[in-house]
């Protein structure tokens, strides 16, 4: 179970970093948009987040499993980001803050 949430905060926070990066949803998340070198940095931090969730599944255990895994996660992270994207987007900063929070706490409960 922590494993699962490791992965999950992981991409969650991969896919939000991914949102922070397109111009409508930096409108939404910070009122603005943001210059060139902070959305490339936003798109590149993104993807570095979703291959490091990756790279963890594939290290936990047999690799086609774990590929299934990292997807499944993608799929529930994905969920998660759009409906709040969508519901509630004047929370946003605080969801983040609660996924660096979850990865925090499950990967400390998981290396134990």
């Amino acid at each position: 179970m922590m494993f699962f949430l490791l992965i999950w905060a992981l991409t969650s926070l991969g896919f939000f970093t991914l949102a922070a990066s397109m111009s409508k949803h930096q409108k939404q998340i910070f009122a603005q948009e943001l210059d060139t070198s902070k959305t490339r940095l936003a798109s590149i931090l993104g993807w570095v987040i979703l291959i490091l969730a990756l790279t963890l599944c594939l290290f936990a255990g047999t690799v086609s499993n774990m590929i299934s895994y990292w997807l499944g996660s993608l799929t529930f992270a994905a969920l998660v980001v759009g409906l709040s994207l969508s519901y509630l987007e004047s929370k946003i900063k605080m969801i983040v803050m609660i996924c660096v929070l979850i990865i925090l706490i499950s990967g400390i409960l998981y290396l134990i």
